[in-house]
């Protein structure tokens, strides 16, 4: 079932009163482990949770396997599990091999696990209502939504923010009449073959009255006026029955195939994000009565986590928050000075203030700040010699020496820092850099200093990526050792033995990298308790071997700051090799998506891309330079996916990626309609019409490898691992990835 905004509030003091216990654990969390919005979502509900005194397990989880393992050994007490960032594409009735009927309770049962009838309860077919000892709740941004989940079970309830009632109708109803079709031709079934031989007797019984009636009765020339007249009228209904029936199945059998072709359709439209689920727990937040600035932080952190790869989820969100800092604190919410006036050591507001798109700009040095964002390398495309020649005639315009442009920003004069808004927007338009200046949140910590929350996003997401796997060299050898030995031995049997200590030496070394990123988690979930810190391990900066040891040992602030520091050797590392692919021309143009393909020897850092979060950084960054080189150079370009596979030189595999194409930023809507060609514009779902420039669905680019990956995969011999809850996420033996690349191309999936 799914729940509208409305019954937040009623679905939580259900989750609070079937909670509630003084001798067990009766609530479990899972939530996704590499993803920030999930991960701010369950720190709001963990602040929630123990001040209600409820107590709960919270469980993060790599995948689908790690997911299902922990639910399988899901105490029998547990009665609410709420997945975060997760679910909400798959059945999990069926996922989790559910029955529902061993969880239902009965009515003087009802009592002893605290749960209360309610209006949207499932019913049976004899009107009574099912109650049940145990519900799943699902919070999560991922579309498209699994319809079983929605409209088909009484365990599951998803927490829908009206994406439902405004989309899903046509979608809604095909489902309903697939349900119905289904348990109508269970019922007939079982009563054709008894209804068949009933009219079969009638008939040659009637046939033969009929027979004795006309002998030596009627003449020769009444014989046809008396049998038109007075024909059985028993047989004649039977007749039109039988023909109403055969137009009926006809008729069924159309909109059965119809309802089919939309639900097929719906699901083959590919995957986005649709929504924040830390806004979904603050909407919740709201409705009860727990509104906080600590709240309300994390909330926006949680969403700004999507601003880079999901900006329409950003945009269409933020207002709101805006809307709640200035209510939550009014006298500092929109404090021109960020909130410094009368600051002192217990200060810690929420403030709105000019932000800056670009990379760390408080934490860097100007020069870098500007080199190393996203946004301007692409507009100026810095990884050629005009490009960085721009950069400086820039700099030149707006009477910043490199001398200043190269000091750390806490060292550069204040006059110049409250003239830079003024000389940005006067001189950056000129190089289509229309978008750097806007509007943020920033949080004041005493005199610890200030943080935006990008750059909260930006260190949460180093300490997620944080790659402390150091592998043993006799790690590296025996992987070798096992290739060769089978390379070297002529005995087949040999040979089998060591393709299996191989596959389990890999298993072994996945399991190895998935808990190291469970560690990762706990890290960033560390550094999200702002309120403590420690003795100021961030003002120094090293290497990511000095990196990791501070991350070991800060909390709170500091380990925000040490993650800050540990992100920009990623960002430098990603765009010394982003520049580089692009300068040696290794990013092949196919005819249906763009290749890359990440090789040893080829790329110096390869190891560290073996993250899928920084793969999809370097993914993005490559999108985006692409985008403004086709689109701004060439007005004929066409928008195209991309591919990214890194090679995992220890596992001997590869981390493989699709990502969907992305518009430039500060593209307009036309522009954007203009660009759709072929495919494309079938993703639209605009009425007949509705103008193009308008809709603001061409916002959101789906992404189809998420369905096309798990088609070649079945219909492939290939090794193919899926168990991201990214679907377009995927890892593939080193050996089977060409096949693979060619199958997904004649495919046509995408």
């Amino acid at each position: 079932m799914y729940i509208s905004p409305a019954q937040y509030s009623d679905t939580f003091k259900e989750i609070k009163r079937t909670s509630l216990s003084h001798s067990t654990c009766k609530l479990v969390i899972f939530v996704a482990c590499l993803d920030i919005d999930s991960l701010c979502s369950a720190k709001i509900l963990s602040l929630v949770f123990k001040k209600e005194l409820i107590q709960y397990q919270l469980i993060p989880v790599v995948g689908y396997t790690d997911l299902k393992g922990h639910f399988l050994k899901l105490d029998d007490d547990i009665s609410n599990v709420i997945l975060i960032g997760c679910g909400s594409m798959l059945d999990l009735e069926s996922f989790f091999d559910i029955e529902v009927d061993e969880f239902v309770v009965d009515r003087d049962e009802s009592s002893k696990y605290g749960r209360s009838r309610r209006d949207d309860d499932f019913t049976e077919s004899d009107g009574n209502e099912i109650e049940l000892r145990r519900k799943i709740y699902v919070i999560d941004g991922h579309r498209p939504w699994n319809l079983d989940n929605l409209f088909g079970s009484s365990m599951v309830v998803c927490l829908d923010d009206g994406y439902v009632e405004e989309n899903l109708s046509t979608e809604k109803s095909a489902y309903i009449k697939l349900v119905n079709d289904e348990e109508g031709d269970e019922v007939e079934g079982s009563e054709s073959e008894t209804t068949e031989n009933e009219d079969d007797d009638e008939e040659e019984e009637e046939g033969d009255d009929e027979d004795e009636e006309e002998v030596g009765i009627l003449s020769e020339e009444d014989d046809t006026l008396i049998n038109s007249d007075s024909s059985d009228p028993t047989r004649k209904r039977k007749r039109v029955e039988k023909q109403q029936m055969k137009s009926l199945r006809k008729q069924r059998k159309r909109e059965r195939t119809e309802s089919e072709n939309v639900l097929e359709s719906y699901y083959n439209q590919g995957t986005t994000i649709f929504t924040s689920t830390s806004a979904i727990i603050y909407s919740v937040l709201t409705l009860i009565g727990e509104t906080s600035i600590e709240n309300l932080w994390l909330a926006i952190i949680g969403t700004s986590s999507l601003d880079n790869q999901y900006p329409q989820v950003y945009d269409k969100i933020q207002p709101l928050f805006k809307e709640e800092v200035i209510r939550l604190n009014p006298e500092d919410g929109n404090n021109s000075n960020g909130g410094s006036n009368g600051v002192n050591a217990d200060t810690s507001t929420l403030s709105i203030d000019k932000d800056y798109h670009l990379f760390l700009l408080r934490h860097w040095t100007l020069y870098d700040s500007f080199f190393y964002s996203s946004h301007v390398n692409s507009k100026l495309n810095l990884w050629t010699e005009d490009g960085k020649k721009k950069l400086h005639k820039l700099f030149a315009k707006m009477g910043i020496s490199l001398a200043i442009a190269q000091q750390k920003w806490l060292y550069v004069d204040i006059g110049i820092k409250k003239q830079i808004p003024s000389i940005f927007k006067k001189y950056l338009p000129l190089y289509g850099l229309e978008g750097i200046v806007r509007e943020g949140f920033i949080r004041t910590f005493g005199y610890m200093g200030q943080l935006s929350a990008m750059e909260c996003v930006e260190s949460l997401t180093a300490l997620l990526e944080s790659d402390k796997r150091i592998f043993d060299n006799s790690d590296q050898n025996s992987t070798n050792n096992n290739g060769n030995s089978g390379n070297n031995n002529n005995n087949d049997n040999s040979n089998n033995d060591n393709d299996y200590n191989k596959e389990d030496h890999i298993n072994s070394l996945i399991e190895k990298k998935e808990k190291i990123w469970v560690n990762n988690f706990w890290s960033a979930w560390d550094a999200l308790n702002l309120n403590s810190n420690g003795g100021g391990a961030s003002s120094s900066r090293g290497g990511s071997i000095k990196s990791i040891q501070i991350l070991k040992k800060a909390k709170g602030l500091d380990l925000v700051f040490a993650g800050i520091e540990h992100a920009k050797d990623i960002q430098q590392i990603i765009f010394r090799t982003g520049m580089s692919l692009l300068e040696r021309k290794l990013i092949k143009n196919l005819r249906l998506y763009r290749l890359c393909v990440l090789n040893d020897g080829s790329i110096p850092d390869l190891n560290v891309f073996n993250n899928p979060i920084i793969l999809s950084k370097l993914g993005g960054w490559l999108l985006e330079n692409i985008a403004e080189i086709e689109f701004l150079n060439n007005n004929n370009g066409r928008l195209k996916p991309l591919v990214v596979a890194s090679l995992d030189v220890v596992t001997d595999t590869y981390l493989v990626i699709g990502l969907a194409p992305k518009y430039p930023r500060g593209m307009n809507n036309s522009m954007k309609s203009k660009l759709l060609q072929g495919k494309e514009n079938k993703v639209k779902k605009s009425e007949p019409g509705e103008d193009d420039e308008s809709d603001s669905s061409l916002t959101t680019r789906l992404n189809t490898f998420s369905v096309a990956f798990q088609q070649v995969s079945n219909s492939s011999g290939a090794k193919v691992r899926i168990d991201s809850f990214d679907s377009s996420v995927i890892e593939i033996r080193k050996d089977d990835l060409s096949p693979f690349l060619e199958k997904l191309t004649l495919s046509g999936l995408i």
